[in-house]
């Protein structure tokens, strides 16, 4: 084989394998999609808060350190999933966590306000510190909150430390926007002029056991997907692989051959090549 042809049939493996790795890289791109389509239900229900002392949490765990806030009592959560036996997946105005199934009632309707809308001022003369816990912890300040700043969003309390001796243990959740929107926690004892927010008296049908459309994992896949999803992605690995050892193969071949020697015959004074060993 001439220098060039060598050269082509270079270009040619390397384009091959760069097929290989775009198909196999297409393929994860689309189960990508595939999967997450499968993240949350495609169907919701608004469920009331019928009593004091509910959470919004941050993880599907029944656990204080998890707990965002209180959520407003006679206000909604949209459920938009089950997580676990214990929690849904919910929502609440922009944030996104989970609830306990036993603190809350789903229902058959959509309210016309379901979050609580208020906002509050810091009066503190130095400014005030916005928290990622609720507790006066340098290492967990997010950002500082200028004096009077009087357009923070309210979503709920929660207890926390108790800073000032003899003062309340009170925090409100929040979103503060400046350059950035964060959400935190503040000291409620700095704190004046939150919003009154009147009680929700809205009500709906009761959904004693809301369904959803979907899982909130890919339990929603069947034996068959997941079969087909597997050799999918082995395929193209097979492939990659054979390609690579199946060069130093027929190298090995053609060295063999190469280095073959035919048979001669000895004829009195000359030797006679075999024309099979030619071959």
């Amino acid at each position: 084989m001439t220098k060039k042809g060598k050269y082509q049939k270079k270009i040619i493996k390397y384009l091959f394998l760069l097929s290989i790795f775009i198909i196999f890289y297409c393929f994860l791109v689309a189960f990508s999609s595939f999967t997450a389509s499968f993240s949350h239900a495609d169907n919701f229900y608004f469920a009331k808060i019928q009593k004091e002392g509910v959470y919004f949490y941050s993880n599907p765990i029944d656990s204080s350190e998890n707990i965002l806030f209180e959520v407003p009592n006679t206000y909604f959560v949209k459920l938009l999933d089950d997580e676990n036996s214990l929690f849904y997946y919910a929502q609440y105005s922009d944030q996104f966590g989970y609830v306990k199934k036993s603190d809350v009632v789903a229902m058959d309707g959509t309210p016309q306000n379901p979050y609580a809308t208020s906002s509050f001022r810091i009066f503190a003369l130095e400014g005030m510190g916005l928290y990622s816990s609720p507790s006066l912890s340098a290492e967990n300040e997010i950002a500082e909150i200028p004096y009077l700043t009087d357009d923070l969003v309210y979503y709920g309390k929660v207890s926390g430390q108790q800073a000032i001796p003899d003062k309340s243990n009170e925090w409100y959740y929040c979103k503060y926007t400046s350059s950035d929107t964060l959400y935190g926690y503040v000291y409620s004892v700095f704190c004046d002029k939150l919003t009154d927010f009147a009680d929700n008296y809205e009500t709906f049908a009761i959904v004693t056991s809301p369904t959803f459309s979907s899982s909130s994992n890919l339990d929603g896949l069947s034996t068959v997907a997941m079969t087909f999803i597997v050799i999918g992605v082995s395929i193209p690995c097979v492939i990659v692989i054979y390609l690579l050892v199946k060069p130093t193969l027929f190298k090995e071949k053609a060295i063999n051959e190469h280095t073959k020697i035919p048979k001669k015959r000895r004829h009195g004074d000359y030797y006679e090549f075999d024309e099979s060993d030619l071959n």
